[in-house]
């Protein structure tokens, strides 16, 4: 008896995009969109009202040191995590870790552990989705890189056009 050569099930279609368009969305919005404008602060000699906790050059650091972490985590995560078992922990703790992470929603964190819980979970396009817990955190993963992004856009919009 020969046996027949396995035929890949077709893709889904998907409206979510790869990992890596939609980690490279977040940090491009919330890391090297934040950090423009808070260098535009800066060049522009921007003083907030009131006492501030920070200084612009500590807030650069911050967006760019937490938003690198965030993206290093999350690539490397995904990256190294293969096996079924793997992307199941992986999703569920990066899940989990996006929680407090919000934080630093400032930085895009939030977002950039969120994408890799949601490619571990297999709900990004080109990945095999995965079901149970997984799925869960995977989708709460991708609603925060979705939101957070947004929120980080408008935010800087709206805080430009009002001290404008």
């Amino acid at each position: 008896m020969t046996a027949s050569p396995a035929v890949a099930a077709p893709a889904t279609r998907t409206r979510i995009p790869s990992y890596p368009v939609l980690v490279g969305i977040v940090y491009g919005i919330c890391v090297v969109g934040m950090s423009c404008s808070i260098v535009a602060e800066m060049i522009f000699g921007y003083t907030g009202s009131g006492e501030q906790p920070r200084s612009l050059g500590e807030q650069l650091l911050g967006v760019t040191g937490f938003g690198t972490l965030g993206l290093v985590v999350s690539v490397l995560s995904v990256r190294f995590l293969r096996s079924e078992r793997q992307r199941q922990v992986g999703a569920i703790v990066l899940g989990v870790a996006a929680v407090p992470a919000l934080a630093f929603f400032w930085c895009g964190m939030p977002a950039l552990l969120g994408a890799g819980a949601a490619a571990l979970a297999g709900l990004t396009r080109g990945r095999t989705p995965l079901a149970g817990a997984a799925r869960a955190f995977g989708l709460l993963g991708l609603a925060f890189a979705v939101i957070n992004p947004i929120v980080n856009f408008l935010g800087v919009t709206i805080s430009w056009i009002v001290t404008s």
